[in-house]
């Protein structure tokens, strides 16, 4: 479903003009659900670390660095993500407190176990990975709009984009949030757009079996 026919249908259950263009069109009414589209679009994205947005990314050593590039479409890290480096058998340490951060800058020592940490948009290891040595971790991308042709973007540009997540939802969306701008009833609509997503977040990456008894890694313990 391309952003075209999900305006098409939200214009029908919203009492508009159906549109034949959105994103050339010079209506003003056009205009404003092209960018309520776009906000609708992000918000679906970055309420739920979403299976189809995950990839990841891999920090390559060069034994002097500590500070590497985020990936070019970097939103955020999962929510639970740990770094897993190839020198070590466990996931790093995660440094959330600045001042924990200067302290392994200044002081004489290195964490044993690795640590990270993320500022100035910069993905910061200590101690620096040696040469060809590797950390990965999955992260979230704000690429969520498919073009006809070419590579994923952060918003809707054409008529013939399309959502990466639940176009079904994006549409519920989209309606509610409508309804909400002009000042007509919406509870319904939400209430169902909420369902929507809940049902899609359950069912989002597959099984979620229970397990029972003694596990087979160390890994957590």
């Amino acid at each position: 479903m391309t952003a075209l026919s999900i305006v098409q249908k939200v214009a029908l259950k919203v009492g508009l003009t159906v549109p034949s263009v959105v994103f050339s069109s010079t209506d003003r009414t056009m205009q404003e659900i092209a960018a309520l589209l776009n906000e609708c679009a992000t918000d679906i994205a970055d309420s739920y670390d979403w299976q189809a947005l995950k990839s990841v990314h891999t920090v390559t050593g060069d034994g002097t660095s500590i500070g590497h590039d985020l990936p070019s479409d970097y939103e955020r890290m999962l929510l639970t993500a740990n770094v897993w480096s190839s020198p070590y058998l466990w996931g790093m340490e995660h440094v959330t407190d600045t001042d924990r951060w200067l302290e392994y800058l200044v002081l004489p020592y290195r964490p044993v176990t690795g640590a990270w940490t993320i500022y100035q948009n910069q993905f910061q290891m200590l101690p620096e990975l040696p040469l060809n040595d590797t950390a990965k971790f999955f992260y979230l991308s704000n690429a969520i709009v498919a073009p006809a042709a070419g590579v994923n973007k952060v918003e809707f540009t054409a008529d013939d984009d399309t959502f990466r997540l639940s176009e079904r939802l994006l549409e519920k969306t989209l309606t509610w949030q409508w309804k909400a701008k002009k000042g007509f009833d919406y509870s319904e609509d939400m209430a169902n757009a909420e369902q929507e997503k809940a049902t899609l977040m359950n069912k989002d990456g597959g099984s979620k079996p229970i397990l029972s008894g003694r596990l087979t890694h160390g890994w957590g313990w």
